[in-house]
């Protein structure tokens, strides 16, 4: 019997070192690899290409490379789910083929490891993977991620949050079962932090948030420019442009390639000297000769800032555990450190001082922090990907699930056949050869599956079983082997297959209403992954392209464009299907009208550096925003803002357009988090902004068909009262003030009853026919049912606002009817208006007569649009 063994690894993709570790057969052990020749269990994620031959070259044979022409590229992974390109010795790549050249070495060092597992019939191969991401990173990087992994060869089993890993390796280094942690993820360019539960093995995440370019390049970079205004002083020529002056580029690289070894010395050491004979040339062309002394004052001088940014992120992760399971600082029993940049004291003061004071621990774990991502990695790689055996002819391919050790002396083996050669193995068998001559067989089931159960062990060894694979005729197909070992050591098993894909930031999608952009929640945060959102909304009409753009939190990360006929009227019904897998991959799917697309996803364009006066609009909203929060949480967000903007203008001065980008957007994000009470209102913001925007849509709509009206109509005053009730509702949602808001949402509604009655008065007879009539009526039905769940929510009256969503479920029935029924659908529609204006009634004290009648559906003020072009 000869056969090919597949074992999932984990791979840690980092900024500055990847890793790359695998569970042994018997899954008791974790294999990861090492250099040969430094012995490192890391390698720099450093590419460069050879500019003669052309290929490749990874590791620390490409750092050799820095600060000479051509030179490599480092830190590509903050560059990935971006537009731009990088140059690779005048090759122009994107991020994910760079990081797939690293992908692709991490295999080809973990295939030298697990080839050492081969014998006479058994060989080895890596082609599936657990690779691991940030927490925070954003969907089109996450894709960006899956892509460079498919380029190297490997079947994704899974994208793993890096703190997550970090929490797996501890729980199974440590047999613990049960626990609450936060993981600090301080790595060479992203910063993480985690709020992990661990109940009997199986994970569920609480909290997350972080800075995608914050980190130890970061402090390399401060250093370095520590350094070149040292040396500046000693009268070297380094007065650098390195955004504009590619040879000065080089000379800040090679500054900064010392200032991370002045770096590493000084966390190993409280004084580290610094001597180079001449390797880095100033402007002038003359050798810069350094020798000069650092103490830890100095980096701590320099890191200390970047190091205080993140506390804020890991208040902000337990906030957000907090809402979802009462989780606080009090219940984590261990804060867990990870990313190579915890290795500095500094680091691990501040975390003891700043977080393990109000936690159930001293001080924090620092143990394996360069590669507990990728352990971590390779455990949930154990558990998800299993192990998968081909026979000699890679006929069949049978999946094995469970670990292949146990400390019990009966075990459970089961798993799924595959057919690759093209036999059926529908009604087919699997039989069992014990090491003892026993046999067993079990049924394949329709999806392939089979087990057998209660299978004897041999006390303190490793059994060896074979499996048979026969078909409907008894008819041999393959044979494949495999060994399971029982140990009473065997009690550090695996964890629980949980699910622990979410989706870590909100996915918004952009409409307009009323000339103005709303951002309407298609995906909440913390969400748990695969899951589905669908929603309907109307065609803006006049357009032969309908754009829908997809945000996370304030950044941009998708345009999807379907192209429509020029002739389809505004108002036709738009239905929209949103699927994320559990890589967070997004797919759109639905119809405009009877014509259905599936729409193709593009990255929007880069986006460019901030002016002065965009900077300037965000400081004032900023400005606005902290003086309505409370003093706790406006002390936190001033801390933020502070950091954040430093970071800004410092990004400006020195011409370093992706690092401004980031630092505008995230105070964006920030000023979007403070329009968002500590205290949820009822009904929700968004609620409210459509309100508003309903009510400047139809009093514009009133103001330019006055000559319409039979009566004289105030547009202006009525946008004064518009106005006022929108100032005063952001003042009292900024407040949490639920009387407060709850009065403005009647006083809103009022506006929109009294200016509906208006637009009805002045709307000919639909000409359109019975389908058309009833077709309008539904789609009033459920726009006042929404206004109706609005108030009841505003009000705290669940039990009218449950009617009011049982009412609006009957008109979605009604509407599958239309064509079939129209004049019967119509009739029923006016017994549930009347109903829903009996409800506003009683929320609002006031006489409200019957809604419904032949407003046409094109013409229907209020209702989100499509961005057109």
């Amino acid at each position: 019997m000869t056969q090919t063994v597949s074992k999932a690894v984990g791979i840690d993709l980092g900024t500055t070192n990847s890793a790359v570790a695998v569970m042994d057969p018997t899954d008791t052990e974790i294999v990861i690899h090492r250099d040969r020749v430094s012995k490192s269990p890391t390698t720099p994620s450093c590419v460069w290409r050879d500019p003669v031959g052309g290929d490749l070259v990874v590791g620390r044979k490409a750092v050799l490379r820095v600060g000479n022409p051509p030179e490599p590229v480092r830190s590509v992974k903050r560059l990935m789910g971006g537009t731009a390109t990088v140059d690779l010795s005048g090759r122009r790549m994107r991020p994910e083929e760079v990081s797939a050249a690293i992908l692709a070495e991490m295999r080809r060092q973990i295939e030298e490891d697990v080839a050492g597992l081969a014998t006479a019939d058994t060989t080895w191969v890596v082609d599936r993977a657990m690779v691991t991401v940030p927490a925070y990173f954003d969907q089109p990087q996450i894709d960006a991620t899956r892509r460079a992994a498919e380029l190297a060869g490997l079947e994704v089993l899974d994208l793993l949050h890096e703190p997550t890993a970090a929490a797996c390796y501890f729980c199974w280094q440590t047999k613990t079962r049960d626990g609450t942690f936060l993981v600090y993820d301080l790595g060479g360019g992203t910063f993480d932090v985690s709020v992990v539960r661990a109940s009997a093995g199986v994970y569920e995440v609480l909290g997350i948030s972080g800075n995608n370019r914050l980190g130890g390049d970061d402090i390399d970079t401060a250093l370095a420019r520590r350094l070149q205004e040292m040396l500046a002083h000693e009268g070297y020529a380094l007065d650098l442009d390195p955004a504009g002056d590619p040879e000065d580029r080089l000379r800040f690289s090679q500054l900064k390639l010392l200032a991370e070894g002045v770096k590493k010395g000084l966390s190993q050491s409280s004084e580290y000297m610094l001597r180079d004979a001449g390797r880095l040339r100033d402007k002038l062309g003359n050798p810069v000769i350094i020798e000069a002394m650092f103490e830890r004052t100095d980096l701590d001088e320099v890191a200390r800032p970047l190091i205080d940014r993140t506390i804020p992120y890991c208040h902000e992760a337990l906030d957000r555990a907090r809402a979802k399971a009462g989780v606080s600082l009090a219940d984590i029993d261990q804060v867990i450190l990870a990313g190579g940049s915890t290795h500095m004291p500094l680091v691990r003061e501040t975390v003891a001082e700043r977080l393990c004071a109000g936690a159930r621990c001293d001080e924090p774990l620092y143990d394996k922090v360069d590669t507990i991502v990728a352990l971590g990695a390779a455990i949930r790689a154990a558990v998800v990907g299993g192990v998968q055996v081909y026979d000699g002819d890679r006929r069949v391919r049978v999946s094995f699930r469970g670990a292949a050790a146990t400390g019990a002396t009966r075990t459970h083996i089961g798993g799924t056949v595959e057919s690759l050669g093209g036999a059926d193995l529908a009604g087919g068998r699997v039989l069992l050869n014990t090491p003892d001559g026993d046999q067993d067989e079990a049924d394949i089931k329709a999806s392939g599956a089979f087990a057998f159960t209660r299978v004897p062990l041999e006390p303190g060894a490793e059994s060896h079983f074979s499996f048979e694979i026969l078909d409907a005729d008894d008819e041999h197909v393959a044979t494949v082997g495999r060994p399971i070992r029982h140990s009473d050591d065997a009690e550090r098993r695996l964890p629980g297959p949980a699910n622990t894909a979410i989706s870590t930031k909100a996915v918004l999608l952009e409409v307009e209403r009323g000339g103005r952009a709303y951002r309407r929640e298609l995906v909440p945060a913390m969400q748990e992954l695969p899951t589905v959102a669908e929603f309907t909304f109307q065609h803006p009409g006049d357009t032969e392209l309908v754009l829908f753009p997809l945000y996370q939190q304030s950044k941009q990360i998708q345009v999807i464009k379907v192209p429509v006929p020029g002739a389809t009227p505004r108002g036709t019904p738009v239905r929209f299907s949103l699927s994320m897998d559990r890589h967070s991959f997004i797919t759109v799917r639905g119809a405009i009208g009877e014509t259905g697309f599936q729409a193709a996803v593009e990255l929007p364009p880069e986006r460019p550096v901030p002016t002065d006066a965009e900077i300037a609009e965000l400081d004032r909203g900023l400005e606005e925003a902290a003086a309505f929060l409370p003093p706790g949480d406006r002390a936190t967000f001033d801390i933020k803002r502070r950091m954040a903007r430093k970071a800004l203008a410092e990004a400006l001065a020195i011409g370093d357009r992706d690092q401004a980008v980031h630092e505008f957007e995230q105070l964006e994000e920030l000023l979007g988090q403070a329009g968002t009470p500590a205290e949820a209102l009822e009904p929700p913001r968004g609620e409210f902004d459509q309100m508003v925007a309903d009510c400047v849509e139809l009093n514009t709509w009133l103001d330019r068909n006055s000559a319409q009206l039979d009566r004289p109509y105030d547009a202006r005053e009525m946008a004064r009262a518009i106005e006022a009730q929108r100032a005063q509702g952001e003042a009292a949602h900024r407040a949490s003030d639920q009387r407060a808001w709850g009065e403005v949402i009647r006083q809103l509604q009022s506006y929109l009853d009294h200016m509906a009655t208006v637009y009805r008065r002045a709307q000919p007879q639909s000409e359109g026919g019975d389908v058309q009539r009833a077709a309008a009526s539904i789609g009033i039905g459920l726009r006042e049912a929404a206004e109706v769940k609005r108030l009841a929510s505003g009000a705290g009256r669940s039990d009218l606002y449950a009617e009011a969503a049982q009412i609006e479920g009957r008109f979605h029935d009604l509407g599958t009817r239309i064509e079939q029924d129209p004049r019967g659908v119509a009739d029923s529609a006016a017994g549930l208006h009347h109903r829903l204006a009996q409800l506003k009634n009683l929320l609002t004290g006031r006489s409200t007569g019957p809604a419904g009648g032949g407003k046409r559906v094109e013409d229907t003020p209020g209702a989100d649009e499509w961005r057109g072009r």
